[in-house]
């Protein structure tokens, strides 16, 4: 459960793993435009993938660019054998012509925005090497790759600008399903250059993490209620320090914890009075330190780090396992296949 509350943190604070709306690298990450290198083309072998996919995150980095892994904007690659032959020589070995053809567009919707074909050789002693090496060929920083990419970009900029209204509800829609996970990573898409757009997914952002949090304060708080309910003082304890500082139920965990004390015998207190003071000590250091961090990402580390925050729900519950599991982020359904953009 530790995991999804640091991927949650991630996608709110920081969009990881994007490519930025102009190269000089003066951007930061909440900067910029998310694409995700993807291999499409089933004609491709499968041996040759990594190798592509390396090579298309070369090409978005030399222009500003790194890889996401569920962007609805994809950069790939199709690709036609102009020949293929045998080498006379002993060993023979395989000799590939490829014409590769890269693309930037919508993977959602099937739409090109921009792309450009290369033709390469490679030789090795099977079909697969051959392609392989024919990859490694492929001149990343060739400027024609510099234009694609900002051609992409520009057309993805204009997407978000144009559907910016239809994002925002499709995020909420998503909060009000529980799936906090897709509606942080769908509003953490949203580039800084597309400014009003930006401010209002960092509004968004804001509450879909503040309901990920109530609902994980309300969580742990029946948990502690059903284990004092049995008269599990040490079970309530263990639920209780789960209870996240901007949890909206708070003050009613503080209620129940005063009211579990006060009916426990001397050395039951004293055990539960050290347990919630290093829990009130830990609450109390992590609020100092995220009032004085000066960033979302400083923030983000220090919630990430804290033992007893950063814990969003205890494993031996179900219905915060069941959450979980349905709050990882999905790849999209891609529709472009191969060759084929509308």
């Amino acid at each position: 459960m530790k995991k999804i509350t640091s991927l949650i943190l991630t996608l709110l604070f920081s969009a990881g793993f994007i490519c930025a709306q102009d190269s000089d690298n003066r951007l930061n990450d909440q900067q910029r435009v998310a694409l995700t290198p993807v291999v499409l083309d089933e004609a491709i072998p499968a041996g040759a993938h990594k190798q592509l996919v390396n090579k298309m995150t070369q090409m978005a980095a030399k222009n500003g660019c790194a890889a996401v892994s569920n962007s609805r904007f994809v950069i790939t690659c199709s690709a036609d054998i102009l020949t293929k032959d045998i080498t006379p020589t002993a060993p023979p070995m395989h000799a590939y012509t490829i014409a590769l053809t890269f693309f930037v567009g919508d993977g959602i919707e099937g739409r090109l925005f921009s792309s450009h074909t290369v033709e390469t050789k490679g030789v090795g002693p099977s079909p697969e090497k051959a392609y392989i090496n024919a990859l490694k060929n492929v001149r990343v920083n060739d400027p024609a790759f510099k234009a694609m990419i900002d051609k992409g970009k520009q057309e993805i900029v204009a997407y978000y600008n144009t559907y910016c209204d239809i994002i925002i509800a499709d995020a909420r829609n998503q909060v009000a399903r529980h799936q906090y996970t897709e509606a942080l990573d769908l509003l953490a898409g949203i580039p800084a250059v597309c400014e009003e757009c930006y401010r209002r997914a960092q509004d968004e952002s804001l509450a879909a993490y503040q309901a990920w949090r109530d609902e994980v304060c309300l969580m742990a708080l029946q948990q502690a209620q059903a284990a004092w309910a049995k008269h599990d003082a040490a079970a309530a304890a263990e639920a209780l320090t789960l209870i996240p500082t901007d949890g909206a139920c708070l003050p009613e965990a503080k209620a129940l914890q005063k009211e579990i004390a006060a009916k426990l015998d001397a050395k039951e207190r004293q055990e539960w009075e050290f347990k919630m003071q290093q829990y009130e000590d830990q609450l109390e250091a992590q609020q100092q330190r995220i009032a004085a961090a000066d960033s979302p990402a400083a923030r983000q580390q220090i919630v990430q780090s804290a033992p007893a925050a950063a814990n969003s729900a205890s494993e031996h519950s179900e219905k915060w396992n069941t959450a979980a599991t349905t709050s990882q982020p999905a790849k999209p359904a891609y529709q472009v296949k191969g060759k084929w953009f509308k």
